[in-house]
């Protein structure tokens, strides 16, 4: 065969193999956009809209899009989270003071239940439950390494007050799982767990968390035990996992003098912001010791540093967690939230109080 019959032969050939890949590639083009480029939240856009138009099954994307998120934020540090709606309606139960439960609170950390703080007199001290437990089993069912949400985890521990839940619990360096059974139960929600004169001029004061009602009943305990002699605190802090920044602004300036910085926050978009003592205080002359221990995060690191760094006190103990960072939440118009890490806080001395993390 002649070269020019073998040109004329393939040619039709080469033409609609041609064409077949360029309709091919312009596929391909129009979903990635017109610069044959695509970088960031476009390229998530343009890989949400080609599933939804060419996969071979339907597809529910909102659900798609429920299950991918999460994800994504997981990977920014180990406390930025995406909330759901239905975790976010049981995550704002807790904060009415009363319900039935077990007494914890935890976070879900590489699909691990951590334990972060006990109840005192709740259903899971009078257990045996302790603070950094692992749950690893609940009523004798997996759900560690799961893929479990906190809404899950909650509607696993909650349940009606009397009736019990079988806890299969990991402690330590322990390879054997302990089993516990907890009865719910009302969960006591006081945040001073203890208030009492040690000698004639010291008084004690036990703070569990940084919560609504903590600085209220901390001022009550300084005021009762004032009138009994007091003119110098321990506060013991060790335990104490954390709560809210506006919380313990307002208690350690009891012990502070007007314009003492009590801590600042700082991040790459968020503007540095300075809380001060504004001079109120009750107890700016009174001796103060602080006591930490390796569970004292966050808000009690707050506390223990702004005493720390003014010189007006001394804080004893180990060595705290290192938990400082600042949160913003943004809520969805369906109920769900992602909460981010925006900055970080320092104590006055331009210490960061967050630890380095590594990922995994």
């Amino acid at each position: 065969m002649s070269p020019e019959k073998k040109i004329k032969t393939w040619l039709p050939l080469w033409v609609g193999l041609g064409i077949a890949l360029g309709i091919l590639i312009g596929s391909i083009y129009s979903q990635f956009g017109n610069t044959g480029k695509v970088d960031g939240t476009g390229k998530i856009d343009a890989i949400f809209n080609y599933i939804n138009k060419s996969y071979v099954d339907t597809v529910n994307i909102r659900q798609l899009v429920e299950e991918a998120l999460p994800k994504i934020v997981q990977e920014l540090d180990p406390h930025s989270a995406y909330i759901s709606a239905s975790e976010m309606k049981r995550l704002n139960e807790d904060l009415e003071g009363h319900f039935s439960g077990i007494g914890v609170s935890f976070y879900v950390l590489s699909d691990t239940i951590v334990v972060t703080s006990i109840v005192p007199g709740g259903p899971s001290e009078a257990a045996g439950i302790q603070q950094w437990d692992r749950i690893v089993n609940v009523n004798d069912t997996l759900i560690a390494g799961r893929k479990i949400t906190t809404a899950d985890v909650l509607q696993k521990l909650r349940g009606e007050k009397g009736s019990e839940v079988k806890l299969g619990i990991k402690r330590n360096d322990d390879t054997k799982l302990i089993d516990i059974t907890v009865t719910r139960g009302d969960i006591p929600m006081n945040s001073v767990q203890a208030a009492y004169m040690q000698t004639n001029t010291i008084g004690y004061i036990k703070v569990g968390t940084f919560g609504f009602n903590t600085f209220n009943e901390f001022i009550s305990a300084l005021s009762k035990l004032k009138s009994q002699g007091a003119h110098s605190f321990v506060i013991d802090l060790r335990g104490n996992s954390g709560g809210s920044l506006e919380i313990v602004v307002a208690m350690v300036n009891e012990f502070l003098h007007k314009g003492d910085l009590i801590v600042y926050a700082d991040g790459r978009n968020f503007p540095r912001q300075d809380s001060y003592a504004n001079g109120s205080g009750t107890s700016k002359e009174d001796d103060v010791v602080i006591l930490i221990d390796e569970l004292s995060a966050s808000a009690s690191e707050i506390f223990a540093g702004a005493i720390q760094d003014n010189d007006r006190g001394l804080v004893m103990g180990r060595r705290s967690f290192g938990k400082g960072l600042v949160q913003s939440q943004r809520n969805f118009p369906d109920g769900s939230a992602v909460r981010l890490t925006v900055a970080r806080y320092y104590t006055p001395s331009g210490r960061s109080i967050q630890r380095k993390y590594e990922k995994g």
